[in-house]
């Protein structure tokens, strides 16, 4: 409503009946003129600080949720390594003992068998399903449903 009350106070030309008086209304037009482009300009330069900073700060947060989520998942494989090292060694030495004990009271299969339990391999399949046994069991009470 200020807007169209603002407008009113110019009239038309044709009804400005001297030139002073449209001299005065031109020059108060073209300073409202001025002052409104001075408003927007300012306006404008303002706008377009907040929205540098805006995407500043965009860019500073996206850049710190990923290293928080690199931090995340770095955190995360060593403790998985942590864990598989425990298994492993859990296992290794639990297979030692069982191959310690089976020294004295014999191999499975009498001692004619005893050169393949000794085997690299034999050993190491032992071993490996021994931490997948023992991972398994740590998961199952561990993990919920």
């Amino acid at each position: 409503m200020s807007d169209y009350n603002e407008i009113r106070k110019y009239p038309p030309y044709e009804k400005i009946s001297s030139r002073e008086d449209l001299k005065k209304y031109y020059n108060s037009a073209r300073n409202e003129i001025i002052n409104y482009k001075d408003m927007a300009k300012a306006s404008g330069v303002t706008a377009h600080s907040y929205a540098k900073q805006k995407n500043k700060w965009k860019e500073e947060a996206k850049n710190d949720k990923r290293k928080v989520l690199q931090l995340t998942k770095k955190q995360k494989a060593q403790d998985e390594a942590r864990k598989a090292g425990y298994w492993s060694g859990a296992a290794t030495i639990g297979v030692t003992i069982l191959y310690e004990t089976w020294k004295v009271i014999g191999f499975p299969g009498g001692s004619k068998w005893m050169e393949w339990w000794s085997h690299e391999a034999v050993y190491g399949v032992i071993v490996w399903c021994a931490t997948i046994t023992l991972g398994w069991f740590y998961k199952q009470g561990h993990d919920g449903p």
